[in-house]
């Protein structure tokens, strides 16, 4: 009796179901308090706006980070101390109305936030496909088993140990998009694919 140890695999790409459209803003000013108010008018700004959206259903949820500070000080070329205080604020919105993607990030840029936009699976339909992308990888185990064995003349197969291997996924290459100025009107927007791979390690007897 022989043991065959094989490894199986399966993967899909699949069209994203959310956008994570992550807005911020950067405020710099000699003078701390400027700078940090500014910063908080357009937290509050981004935050109005990722609230309507919820409103309206084209979002699930947002995220607003705390508006975070820090200083830069250098000498000029005459010598003096020079202070420069930075603030910066900062939204994600997990955006599932995909027709909109265009339309809210060049919405956000024109209103002078720096916009990125990040393709994601949600929770359920990544697991509904990692389930089927297990049955294939198992599948795909037992295949490689069956050219082992064949080739030792030993056909028949008893599966003795299986073992989950790495599963995951992430934005493929195109899948992230960035938007550094604004549009008259929205642009096409094509929405990213992702990869959901299985992988698993099975051991067969072969007699």
């Amino acid at each position: 009796m022989t043991q065959i140890t094989v490894t199986g695999s399966a993967e899909a790409r699949v069209p994203a179901d959310q956008a994570d459209i992550y807005a911020s803003a950067s405020q710099r000013d000699a003078v701390r308090e400027t700078a940090l108010q500014a910063a908080n008018e357009a937290h509050a700004k981004l935050v109005r706006r990722a609230q309507a959206l919820v409103a309206e259903g084209a979002a699930i949820h947002y995220v607003a980070d705390p508006v975070s500070t820090y200083s830069n000080s250098w000498r000029d070329e005459r010598g003096d101390n020079v202070v420069e205080h930075q603030a910066h604020a900062s939204v994600r919105i997990v955006l599932t109305a995909l027709d909109r993607v265009g339309e809210v990030a060049a919405e956000l840029t024109e209103s002078g936030a720096d916009v990125r936009v990040q393709w994601e699976l949600g929770a359920e339909l990544r697991d509904e496909w990692t389930r089927n992308l297990r049955s294939a990888a198992v599948k795909d185990a037992r295949a490689a088993a069956e050219d082992f064995a064949e080739a030792i003349e030993a056909p028949a197969l008893t599966l003795v140990s299986l073992r989950d291997g790495r599963s995951g996924g992430g934005p493929s290459p195109m899948g992230d998009a960035r938007f550094a100025m604004a549009a008259a009107a929205a642009p096409e927007v094509t929405v990213g694919q992702i990869s959901v791979s299985v992988q698993v390690e099975a051991t067969f007897t072969a007699a």
